[in-house]
């Protein structure tokens, strides 16, 4: 493989793709062309890192003498006096030399053109489960029940995909990294804050519990600014909705194990119930007129707090299959 300085940690698919740039300019024989195709189509990644060698190889070979590296120098010198029609033409002398040296110093180049990215980290809840991810820079993700997403921790930036749920942000200051999250359409920007941002299968909902919050469109787009106690809704396809403030404790009770609503439909309350249980709910009937107020725990199993709700609202439960369904009573 290529020798190249420990303090310059190379992709090793950047580092073989070098390698295979270097040995296809020699006199590669067929077994070995055959070798590298079944490199190249053993990860797609592979095409990308060779494609990507090849770019910089004439970006380099474009360049002043007086900046190229040496290794590049001389075998560019080669290259151009003596013109390949095929890579047997070349002999296994002048690959061993200056070849394999311009790999070297295309993988240092790449090193510092291409840093290594690191993969992101995937964080998932099931139905009913809760969890608190903690971060390197010291922020926490508090992942509500059904949610996936994802956190890239780069030098310059903090990048979370929410891909479903719902999750609760609080977010380490660091201006030189700001942090964001996507979700669906919508970009969330921040410093250092708290938030609680919502991606569920109808739209996405923003609310700020502390500091400042840039809600826009994904790609940058039509940015509006949240303040602790607002909130922020856009329907899927929809443009962002207006700003309005909102009880933030209530929104994120999810976190202490309880809901609360406030004069809530009862099909919104059971959708939202559905979300932390095994079972789904709904209503039907007179019950879809119904509105609830108050606080529901969720450490109560499912049928506890159907049995809860009947001393609450004026419903019969009764369940149908694989699911609960709620009417209203006589």
């Amino acid at each position: 493989m290529v020798n190249r300085p420990p303090e310059a940690p190379l992709d090793p698919r950047l580092e073989q793709a070098a390698d295979w740039h270097a040995r296809l300019q020699g006199d590669a024989d067929q077994a070995v062309w055959l070798e590298f195709t079944e490199w190249l189509e053993a990860d797609a990644a592979h095409r990308i890192a060779y494609d990507k060698v090849e770019g910089l190889w004439r970006q380099l070979d474009a360049m002043p003498p007086a900046e190229q590296p040496a290794a590049i120098i001389d075998l560019a010198s080669r290259r151009k006096a003596a013109p390949m029609p095929a890579p047997a033409n070349l002999s296994r002398r002048w690959f061993l030399g200056g070849a394999a040296a311009a790999a070297a110093a295309l993988a240092v180049t790449l090193t510092s053109q291409y840093a290594v990215t690191p993969a992101p980290q995937i964080f998932e809840t099931a139905p009913g489960q809760r969890q608190t991810a903690k971060l390197a820079d010291g922020s926490s993700i508090i992942l509500n029940s059904g949610t996936r997403l994802s956190v890239a921790m780069l030098d310059d930036r903090r990048s979370v995909i929410l891909e479903k749920g719902e999750a609760l942000f609080d977010v380490a200051k660091d201006p030189s990294r700001p942090f964001t999250v996507v979700a669906g359409e919508r970009l969330v920007t921040v410093v250092g804050t708290a938030f609680n941002v919502r991606n569920l299968d109808t739209g996405v909902t923003v609310t700020v519990t502390r500091g400042l919050v840039d809600v826009g469109n994904a790609d940058g787009t039509a940015k509006q600014r949240l303040t602790p106690g607002q909130q922020i809704s856009a329907l899927h396809g929809q443009t962002v909705g207006p700003v309005t403030a909102v009880d933030a404790q209530a929104v994120t009770a999810w976190t202490q194990g309880r809901l609360s609503f406030d004069n809530a439909p009862l099909p919104q309350v059971l959708a939202e119930l559905s979300r932390h249980y095994p079972l789904p709910m709904r209503a039907e009937g007179a019950a879809t007129g119904l509105h609830f107020s108050g606080v529901l725990r969720l450490d109560a199993d499912q049928t506890t707090l159907l049995n809860n709700m009947q001393g609450l609202l004026p419903i019969a439960v009764v369940r149908q299959g694989d699911s609960f369904v709620l009417s209203k009573r006589p």
